[in-house]
């Protein structure tokens, strides 16, 4: 009898490689690119776990002997998983979609990943289906989504300097916003979410310090972005 764990190309979940790294789904899939990213080390469990009768494949194993678990919710089988690990002298943590929520968090914010259902477009394998030119900025993107009109938009940015370059009558504000340069993604590393969310500066002056809006250093000190770094301060 075989339970728990993921075998390759098993369940309904979108599976695929991350950096080489498999994961039977999206859950998974954002554990792996926190922890890589954060040089917590781990691999997947290569074997099973057996008492003779029963088949336990876990997912992940930490340095310390502890098995990863990444459930979607629990089942009575996690509690046998559980006790025949320990019998092998493994510790079990298992994780359900609330206590993953940091880690969705942080994709999301570090791909621009506007919803979960994008997740598996991050997977080494993926090739979005199509291949567009900005009618704005002229530059080529990618995208899963089949465009509705012949124009076409990288950005919520682009489209609106766009329609309001094609708004307005007057030649000068055409002329600077046709001169104007594609916008930025400004990522910050943790020790600058660190230091934005201490600051006691004014946020103008912080803003203008790490290149970043106004918003963004309100979005950080109220804990609305970067939460999972500042949630316990």
């Amino acid at each position: 009898m075989a339970i728990g764990g993921y075998r390759e190309g098993s369940g309904r979940s979108k599976f695929g490689y991350y950096k080489g790294i498999y994961c039977g789904s999206t859950y998974e899939l954002c554990w792996v690119i926190y922890n890589l990213d954060h040089n917590i080390p781990f691999k997947r469990f290569d074997t099973f776990i057996t008492d003779g009768i029963i088949k336990y494949y876990p997912d992940f194993l930490l340095d310390d002997k502890t098995i990863v678990e990444i459930k979607g919710y629990y089942t009575p089988l996690v509690d046998a998983k559980t006790k025949l690990a320990e019998s092998k002298g493994y510790k079990v943590k298992v994780l359900y979609k609330e206590d993953l929520q940091y880690a969705f968090d942080y994709v999301k914010i570090k791909y621009n990943i506007p919803n979960k259902t994008k997740f598996h477009t991050l997977y080494d394998s993926h090739k979005p289906k199509y291949q567009l030119t900005c009618n704005y900025c002229q530059n080529p993107y990618n995208t899963d989504i089949k465009p509705r009109k012949n124009i076409t938009f990288c950005s919520r940015v682009c489209s609106g300097k766009y329609r309001f370059a094609s708004n307005t009558s007057d030649p000068i504000i055409k002329k600077k916003m046709d001169n104007s340069p594609p916008p930025i993604n400004r990522k910050l590393t943790d020790e600058q979410v660190m230091e934005i969310f201490t600051a006691q500066e004014s946020y103008a002056r912080i803003a203008e310090r790490y290149k970043i809006n106004k918003s963004m250093v309100s979005h950080i000190k109220d804990k609305r972005t970067y939460k999972w770094l500042t949630k316990d301060l």
